[in-house]
């Protein structure tokens, strides 16, 4: 088999993405407008070439379908190429993309590295319904 022929077949079994959540693009504006307002905050550190983010992107926009109580949380995509080296990323001690943190009054409640498993995120969702 050709390599050309298999990679398009094999593009046949990706399953379709479920589609976006409601998420805002992260700039130290956006931060600076959030942090301290009481909000609790979903920082979502991504990288749009990485399939474990894509995934997580979709375990949260199927979360928030399921479970509207998660619409009362705000969500930040943390573009990686961007930010992944920045004070802020240091500072937060996050050291990898497909990174949640759950942030409210600029400290951090809760944290998912690298796991795109349906039940750890809607359990990062529910803590960040508790904080």
């Amino acid at each position: 088999m050709h390599r050309r022929t298999f990679i398009l077949s094999a593009a046949a079994f990706v399953p379709t993405l479920v589609g976006a959540y409601p998420a805002e693009t992260f700039s130290p504006a956006t931060w600076n407008g959030l942090k301290d307002t009481g909000q609790t905050v979903i920082l979502n550190y991504r990288a749009s070439w990485s399939l474990t983010c894509q995934i997580k992107a979709d375990l949260i926009a199927e979360a928030l379908a399921d479970t509207p109580a998660y619409g009362q949380l705000t969500f930040v995509d943390v573009d990686w190429d961007t930010f992944g080296h920045s004070q802020m990323t240091e500072r937060l001690k996050v050291t990898r993309r497909s990174t949640l943190l759950v942030m409210k009054n600029g400290s951090e409640v809760a944290r998912l590295v690298n796991e795109p498993y349906d039940r750890k995120v809607r359990a990062l969702l529910d803590a960040a319904l508790a904080a």
